[in-house]
Parts: structure tokens; sequence; C-alpha cells
């Protein structure tokens, strides 16, 4: 026998040789949250999906547990088994240690509310079968032959305004963001709370994000052992919201105004955009400031509507004031402030920023502090 490949459209009629139960391709009513109920919704895909002649049955579960194993049968008889694992949330950093739990010779089947893309993927190379509730689905063997596809949701569609949004927006993401980027080595999250100033259930959110995205690497249930940062600082910049600006005149000129600043003033700024860069003069000064007008009168400035010399960003977050470099009497943003603000935003300048991408990628060490120096 060859492979079996069930061919499912989205929607319409399924390729099959006898009409079959509509699959569960979207998610109705409430979310399952006991393992029985996640269980049961996940192998009602499945059912609807196998082949006319193919069949699956389980032990008998102990509710609300989901049962230990499945049998899938083909039509001439011959049976695959697969070890269930019924859980309500799946992360990418989760699939690795499943895969481990499972024995050589032994299949897996997860089966989940909603799995993510990324997880789906991770499951797919690690050759586990899965099933969700919104009707995402692979069910795999060799003996007997088969292959069993279904593409649900792609979002998890029962997420409530307390889960993670799946984007890196608000002030939390920022903190955390920073706080990865910004520092190397394994780092606990207990650890990331202390060093970014986020709140605990906010963290856990942004790195869940994070994992989800696979833009971290973290042991279940363990530290953070991989920060892909270059990538991780293109997401947040992609999905943050861009901050107020506002424009102001330098009766004379730039120059003066980054002299007056080299002097001690009591103001709360930092320098970011083009001007934090080597890449070439910058003809307009970009600046974070908490107060523009406090910020602008001490410096003089006029306020205009075009023609600005100096662009000041109030910022969502004062996390782009926290690990600020100084040179020549200057407050300038953190490396990766000034790198996402490059990407995208009022400061936006693409070649800027694959500029200092080069120079942060050439020498890390002179910008990502060891986790426990800060």
């Amino acid at each position: 026998m060859g492979f079996r490949v069930v061919p499912i459209t989205y929607g319409g009629d399924m390729t099959a040789s006898a009409p079959l139960a509509e699959p569960a391709d979207s998610a109705t009513g409430p979310r399952p949250e006991r393992p029985i109920d996640i269980y049961r919704r996940a192998i009602a895909v499945v059912e609807a999906c196998l082949p006319l002649g193919w069949t699956v049955t389980s032990d008998r579960p102990r509710s609300p547990a989901a049962p230990d194993r499945i049998l899938v049968t083909a039509p001439d008889g011959e049976s695959v088994s697969y070890a269930v694992i019924a859980s309500r949330g799946v992360l990418s950093g989760d699939v690795a240690r499943i895969a481990a739990e499972l024995s050589e010779s032994d299949r897996g089947f997860v089966c989940a509310h909603y799995l993510s893309d990324p997880v789906r993927r991770q499951l797919d190379q690690h050759g586990i079968s899965y099933s969700d509730a919104t009707g995402n689905l692979t069910l795999v063997a060799s003996r007997p032959a088969m292959w069993v596809r279904n593409r649900g949701a792609d979002a998890d569609p029962w997420r409530g305004p307390g889960r993670p949004s799946g984007v890196l927006t608000g002030e939390p993401s920022e903190r955390v963001v920073r706080a990865l980027a910004d520092f190397t080595g394994e780092m606990s999250v207990p650890e990331l709370i202390r060093l970014s100033g986020a709140s605990t259930g906010a963290t856990y959110r942004v790195v869940e994000v994070l994992g989800e995205r696979e833009l971290i690497r973290r042991i279940p249930r363990g530290p953070i052992t991989m920060v892909h940062w270059e990538k991780m600082l293109r997401a947040w910049a992609a999905d943050r919201k861009p901050c107020v600006t506002r424009g102001f005149a330098a009766p004379d000129g730039i120059g003066t105004v980054r002299a007056d600043l080299s002097e001690p003033l009591d103001l709360s700024y930092a320098i970011t955009g083009l001007g934090a860069t080597d890449y070439a003069g910058a003809e307009v000064l970009e600046v974070y400031a908490d107060d523009p007008d406090t910020f602008a009168q001490a410096l003089g400035l006029r306020p205009v509507d075009r023609g600005a010399d100096v662009v000041v960003a109030t910022p969502w977050s004062p996390v782009v004031f926290e690990r600020m470099e100084r040179r020549d009497g200057l407050r300038f943003a953190a490396p990766s402030q000034v790198y996402a603000d490059l990407l995208a935003g009022p400061f936006r300048n693409p070649n800027a920023a694959e500029h200092l991408l080069a120079a942060l990628t050439a020498d890390p060490s002179a910008w990502r502090r060891p986790v426990g120096r800060t």
C-alpha cells in the first residue's frame, strides 16, 4: 500500500470515497478546557477527515482525563497506536520535551484547543501527529501508510483581551524586548522581570508571544537560552504604535542645540534616529523627551508645522531612557532602541538601520551586557 494522501478543501467537499462528516474547521461554542473535552473536539476532526472504512478508537478515559492512547485502523485491519498528549496550550518550547518523552518506537498524538503555526511546524519536524479544536490536523504513520492533513484556524479564536495578542505592542512588550536585546546570556523569567521592570504576568505573556513567533528559545518552565535579537527587534519595530512627534525650529542651527545639550541641563531626553549613528550627518535632530514643551523652552526652540530642525517624540514608555549611552556629553538612546527606531516609525531610515545593524552584529559585546551586570 502506498501512502494515502487525503486532500482536504477548506469549507467544501472533501476528496474521499464516500461522504464524510463535515470537519471541524472553525471554532464554535465555548473553548474546551478539560482534557477530555479537548480530546473529543480534536478527535472529531480526525473522524471527519479519515477516509471511508478507517476508524479511530480509544481506551475508556476517566473523566475529565483524556484517553492514554488511540488506535487508528485501516479497512484491511492493520492498525497503528498513538500516545495521547492532551493540553490546553502547547508552546514551541514544549515540542522538544514532548518528543523526548516518547520512546523511539512510539508515536505521539497531540491535541489542544488551538495549535499555532510555529508549533504545528515543529510537531511536523518531529514526526508527531496532532489535531486541534479548530480543524488543524496532521495524522501520519508508515504502517498502515497514512498521511492525513487539514487546515483549521490561523489564529486562536478563543483568545480573550487578557491573553497574548501575538503582537508586540504596549509598554510590557517594549520593556521585555529591550531587556532581552540589551542583555546576553541564559536568563530566567524572574531575572527578566527584574531587568525589564515589567509585571510578572505581562512578562510571561510577552515571553509566550516571543516563543510562539520563534524569536526566543526557552527551556520548558526554565530559562531563556537563545534570543534572536535582530529578528526580535524587527518584529517589535513593525508591531509597535508610532510615537507622537512635534517639530521645532532651531534659530541657531542644530549644532548649537547639540552643544547646549552637552551642558548640564535638567532635561530628560535621548537622541535617536540618524543623529545617533555615524552613518551620515543629520540635518534634523531626532530626540525623545518626556516633556516636549519644557525641552523646547530650555533650548530656545520654536514650534513649526514644516521644515523642522528638531523633531521631538513623546515616548509611550520611559524604557527609551534606560541603558542610554553617553558620548561627548550627549545622551543617546540604547543601540537596540535606535535600531528599532530606524526600522519603522517617525525616525525611519532603512539605510542607516542596515549600517547600524552591521556594527551591532560585528561586536555584540560592545552593547549587549552579560546578565548579572546591569
